[in-house]
């Protein structure tokens, strides 16, 4: 008799010394992981070294492969805008020809053999007013057996002489107008794509985020399915010795012997989701795959002001979504202006003056070459229009139709912008009373086990409910880290739908775009 109640006393006393010494553990790091944090405080701990979160950002900034490959398309988003500057880049030509043939310049003189040389160069340039201005030099040497008989010196002659023109069109691209709306088109255009590549880094910024406080996540559960593990161990082998004692009931093993199957399969896929979580984090920061991340990091648990006037306020102002469907807009009465503009009778005027002599060459200032010796000058204006051009009336038609798309398009924007806001905000609310509640449960469920515990000393001890006590204790803690941070991740979720996520932590994005250069 005095075994068994010795048996007993002893069972109760490990019982109560291994819960009590395992409480103190997770408690301990239940407490670092929902540490008190204000939002410029939050921090992460990679490599061993703790970073605040505007570092973090950074550094994924700079070394997600993703991230650097999507600079590159920031930068190259004023590609169509710089093409257009082509037309204004001044041309310059060179031509030569040598021309043989036979020829008899007089009825009466038998054909002679005769060739030519000519050179021509020039340079010419359209200006954003819709001028072009063109100039140049022509050379033309003439050799014939049959010039001397002509009066001309054997042995040919040179012909020289600069020539410039001008041509303005006076109604389609009337002074450039056409040029400057395609130029304004393609830079409006630019700006979108540059805006939107922009809201993806910030967009791939927060997954990266995510991305590390689920490797917190599943270090946690990890730890927690390490603790049933050993708990339920240690039970056991009381439960197995009362037995053995024939002080206790074998259905109580079988259920320890399943309790022990049953953390141990949660060890291991614990272990490989954390496996998992990591090695996807790694890969999103790019870092090498034995680089030490830490799984309990400074989270946020504090409520912020939330209005939601405000936050319509600043959506409405910094959403990239708005202001390209905005960009759209102006596009889209750019374009309607500009088939407008096409559909113009084409009138061109023009202005050609060309100076000519003979026998020298203006390189050589000793020459009898005079450069004006035979001016001339042409002025006109042409005329010209498409009849029928189907073209030009579906141009017309599609650019006024697409101003009334953009306007549709941009309200059905607004109205999401407003949605997706307000849904965020009323998220970061749920989530922070989800956390609030479990965090209201963990301290329940850690009352209840520590007065099973406090049971057990004065001998009333029922294996089932420590059991149902430790697992609710561990689940409750699991899932108030859960919730805290699905709360962070709520909150920057807020940011990007505000697309305040750069502004907030102060990333200077300009400068890491310009280190992709």
């Amino acid at each position: 008799m005095v075994n068994r109640y010795f048996a007993l006393a002893l069972g109760f006393t490990l019982v109560g010394s291994i819960f009590a010494k395992d409480t103190p553990l997770v408690a301990e790091k239940n407490a670092k992981a929902v540490a008190q944090a204000k939002p410029e405080e939050a921090s992460f701990t990679i490599g061993g070294v703790q970073l605040t979160l505007q570092q973090a950002i950074n550094i994924v900034l700079e070394k997600n492969l993703t991230l650097q490959a999507a600079k590159y398309d920031v930068i190259m988003s004023d590609t169509a805008a710089r093409k257009l500057e082509k037309k204004y880049a001044p041309i310059v030509s060179v031509e030569t020809r040598h021309l043989d043939f036979t020829s008899s310049p007089l009825a009466s003189l038998p054909a002679n053999r005769s060739y030519q040389n000519d050179v021509v160069a020039q340079v010419s340039k359209l200006f954003a007013t819709g001028t072009t201005v063109g100039g140049g030099y022509r050379m033309q040497n003439v050799n014939s057996a049959a010039l001397p008989t002509l009066g001309i010196p054997a042995g040919g002659t040179t012909f020289n002489g600069y020539f410039v023109n001008f041509q303005q069109e006076l109604l389609k691209n009337s002074f450039g107008y056409a040029d400057r709306k395609q130029d304004q088109i393609a830079q409006k255009q630019g700006e979108g794509q540059r805006a939107q590549t922009v809201n993806q880094l910030s967009g791939l910024v927060v997954q990266a985020l995510t991305d590390y406080w689920q490797v917190t996540i599943m270090k946690s559960a990890l730890d927690n399915a390490k603790l049933e593990e050993r708990s339920n161990k240690q039970v056991r082998a009381i439960v197995a010795r009362n037995v053995s004692f024939g002080l206790g009931e074998s259905y109580d093993l079988n259920n320890y012997n399943a309790r022990v199957a049953t953390a141990q399969a949660k060890v291991a896929m614990a272990e490989q989701n954390l496996t998992n979580a990591t090695r996807k984090l790694l890969r999103t920061i790019n870092m090498p795959v034995d680089t030490k991340i830490e799984g309990v990091t400074n989270l946020v648990d504090t409520l912020p002001n939330l209005d939601a006037n405000t936050a319509l306020k600043a959506a409405s102002d910094k959403r990239v979504d708005l202001r390209n469907a905005r960009l759209d807009m102006e596009v889209a009465n750019l374009q309607s202006d500009l088939a407008g503009n096409q559909a113009l009778p084409s009138l061109n005027a023009y202005f050609n003056l060309v100076s000519q002599g003979t026998n020298g060459m203006p390189m050589f200032p000793n020459s009898p070459f005079v450069i004006f010796q035979y001016p001339q000058w042409q002025v006109g204006v042409k005329a010209s229009y498409p009849l029928w051009d189907q073209e030009i009336k579906v141009n017309q038609r599609n650019a006024n139709m697409q101003i009334t798309q953009s306007r549709l398009r941009l309200q059905n924007i607004e109205q999401e912008m407003r949605d997706d806001v307000l849904t965020r905000l009323e998220n970061v609310r749920l989530n922070f009373e989800v956390y609030i509640t479990s965090r209201t449960s963990r301290k329940e469920s850690e009352a209840f086990y520590n007065r099973m515990l406090a049971r057990t000393r004065t001998g009333k001890l029922n294996f089932q409910l420590v059991g149902d006590a430790l697992n609710s204790m561990v689940a409750s803690r699991q899932r108030e880290l859960e919730a805290l941070v699905n709360y962070n991740i709520a909150l920057l979720q807020f940011d990007l739908a505000k697309n305040e996520i750069f502004e907030r932590y102060g990333v200077d994005v300009e400068k890491v775009l310009a280190n992709a250069k």
